[in-house]
């Protein structure tokens, strides 16, 4: 009886935590996830349909992947079939909003921001000229 007492809080919480995730993911799916490194190189994500993404690093290298929140609430992508990167992600977080990602050290290696409207991932790329869409 004693379990049930403790257990039902515990699954309310994760029910309560588990929308605010997909809170922020859809304001993602409309706007634009920047990455930016200390040497202010910028990685540029977009969420595209189903768990799809599309990236350009500040070279201009595009590249497309899937996303995944993991246990944590991690948002977790794998693009370019390189290793599978997962950040921490606000759980209510809109339009402007900005945090560090932390490395394993526990040092800031990205400062993450959700900015305004859908990144031209071509122009980005140097793909795109004048009147090109994506």
């Amino acid at each position: 009886m004693r379990a049930g007492r403790l257990l039902a809080p515990l699954l309310l919480a994760l029910g309560l935590a588990m929308p605010a995730v997909a809170d922020t993911l859809g304001v993602l799916r409309d706007n634009t996830l920047t990455l930016t490194q200390q040497d202010d190189k910028v990685t540029t994500i977009l969420l595209k349909e189903g768990r799809r993404l599309e990236q350009v690093n500040s070279a201009g290298m595009r590249a497309t992947g899937s996303w995944e929140l993991d246990p944590q609430n991690r948002f977790c992508w794998t693009a370019r079939g390189q290793a599978t990167l997962c950040i921490n992600m606000p759980m209510t977080a809109g339009v402007g909003a900005t945090w560090d990602v932390l490395g394993p050290t526990g040092l800031p290696v990205w400062k993450a921001e959700i900015v305004e409207g859908r990144a031209d991932l071509k122009a980005l790329s140097g793909e795109g000229g004048p009147g090109d869409s994506q």
